[in-house]
């Protein structure tokens, strides 16, 4: 001040001031860069697990429906062997058991890293809105799938229930069969009813055979469904990562 400097030194410091301004502005510049490459590549990389659990779910959903195919085939021949006549306990024990595979129906996708994304919020790091739409739109045709099911097994189970409660059907199970060890325990008295085409007994067998050929064909459309409902998903996922 002493020197009439004060111009010289405050064009100075503006200076100074605005050269850390523009290395701030810039590391925040490299910083937002960065981390927008980062949720890129951790966007695609959640995208690409999804496009792996469509492929597996598309090929469990197809594996699925020829084994209902199978199975249904068996249920048809178990029904013709009924009405022509049961003549012995191995005879049953077949009928049972097919009966009990019948029976489970399981829907089980695989839907982990869509709920790991929701539950971390990371469904954001997919920039494409129509993809995002879409992922969304068919995990949650997954969950309609899942209580369709639920509401048919609870079905299934009441009547299965019902007929446990009025017969000795479930004795030839093969997961039971081998407790009943003696003839008394275990005979052909136990599966009569079934020779009785009149008995009550014999029409609820049937009836409940005929449940598990209506689950197995409802739930037979409903991945059908979700197959095309995959495949269209992939082509976008395809589409995105290219």
């Amino acid at each position: 001040m002493e020197k009439n400097k004060t111009g010289r030194y405050l064009k100075y410091a503006i200076g100074e001031i605005i050269l850390v301004v523009i290395g701030i502005l810039i590391a925040l510049g490299v910083n937002n860069w960065n981390q927008e490459q980062k949720e890129e590549r951790l966007g695609k990389e959640y995208v690409k697990r999804i496009h792996r659990d469509l492929v597996q779910d598309t090929i469990h959903f197809r594996n699925t429906i020829v084994a209902h195919q199978k199975l249904r085939e068996e249920i048809k021949a178990l029904l013709v062997n009924l009405y022509d006549g049961v003549e012995n306990i191995a005879e049953v024990q077949n009928m049972s058991n097919i009966y009990d595979r019948a029976l489970d129906q399981v829907f089980s996708p695989n839907d982990n890293t869509y709920k790991g994304m929701v539950g971390s919020g990371a469904l954001g790091l997919i920039k494409n809105p129509e993809l995002k739409e879409e992922i969304v739109a068919l995990y949650s045709e997954y969950d309609q799938m899942r209580a369709l099911l639920a509401g048919i097994g609870n079905w299934m189970i009441n009547i299965a229930t019902a007929e446990t409660i009025a017969t000795d059907f479930l004795k030839f199970g093969s997961d039971v069969s081998d407790i009943f060890t003696t003839p008394e325990m275990l005979n052909e008295n136990d599966f009569s009813f079934l020779n009785d085409k009149e008995d009550p007994r014999f029409k609820m067998i049937v009836k409940a055979i005929a449940a598990t050929a209506f689950n197995q064909k409802a739930s037979e459309g409903y991945y059908l469904v979700l197959i095309d409902r995959c495949k269209e998903v992939l082509q976008l996922i395809d589409q995105e990562l290219k």
